[in-house]
């Protein structure tokens, strides 16, 4: 691949599906096998209580992503030129609703899948941060221009301390209406529900991150992997 890593391809579906509590994914690649199958997942709990009876674990995971798509709304109606003080508090806020509803460790984890083992508690945070990194530098650069979009929730699922929530992303590309399913995973983690995947018309995120990292690793090694997500990061934007 030439580009590594974490392309982003340029299209305007794929700055409106950002703008939707994504981060940017790889072209579409086979992710590796799944193993095993969940049990059918029960219908969230009633309002009020947590995940498998757990107060500390939020109630409602559709709740928490609409908290979120309210506050990017929101941060877009603001405007401002890309060079002003502005824009750049602008930014820093749109890290933190990133950083507030993804699982970055959680995602760093299953992306490498087996290799994360045998990371050492150095590399392991080095990946993590690296990896955060590209997702809210890609992020922002996609959502420049605060494109118009609507995202409808339509159906949440908790079992335990898993989520799974679906919607639908309605919006405007060169005049033409778009609308993706979506259904993101999410994983209860100190009273708060954080995305890990993003599924959106069938494509995961984690398994197009998985598949590309893991080429790389079996290919060259971690390191290789590393180095070149920070060489990215080096790119002029």
């Amino acid at each position: 691949m030439k580009n590594l890593v974490l392309p982003v391809r340029p299209s305007i579906r794929n700055a409106i599906i950002l703008l939707a509590l994504l981060c940017p994914s790889p072209p579409s690649a086979v992710g590796e096998p799944k193993k095993g199958t969940k049990p059918p997942k029960a219908e969230s709990s009633a309002p009020g209580e947590g995940a498998a009876g757990d107060p500390k674990t939020p109630a409602s995971p559709m709740a928490e992503l609409k908290k979120s798509d309210a506050a990017l709304k929101k941060l877009f109606a603001r405007r401002a030129p890309s060079w002003s003080p502005e824009a750049e508090a602008k930014r820093g806020e749109m890290r933190k609703i990133v950083a507030g509803f993804l699982d970055f460790e959680e995602l760093s984890r299953r992306s490498l899948a087996r290799h994360w083992d045998g990371l050492s508690a150095k590399q392991r945070t080095e990946f993590v941060a690296t990896l955060r990194d590209l997702i809210e530098r890609s992020y922002i650069k996609q959502v420049h221009g605060s494109p118009n979009y609507d995202l409808a929730f339509d159906k949440e699922t908790v079992d335990g301390k898993e989520a799974d929530v679906t919607a639908t992303l309605h919006s405007m590309a060169r005049g033409k209406k778009v609308e993706v399913s979506m259904e993101y995973k999410l994983l209860a983690k100190e009273g708060r529900w954080l995305v890990y995947d993003v599924i959106t018309d069938e494509q995961s995120m984690l398994e197009n991150y998985r598949a590309e990292f893991s080429k790389i690793i079996n290919k060259e090694s971690f390191d290789a992997l590393l180095k070149r997500m920070k060489k990215k990061l080096e790119e002029k934007e």
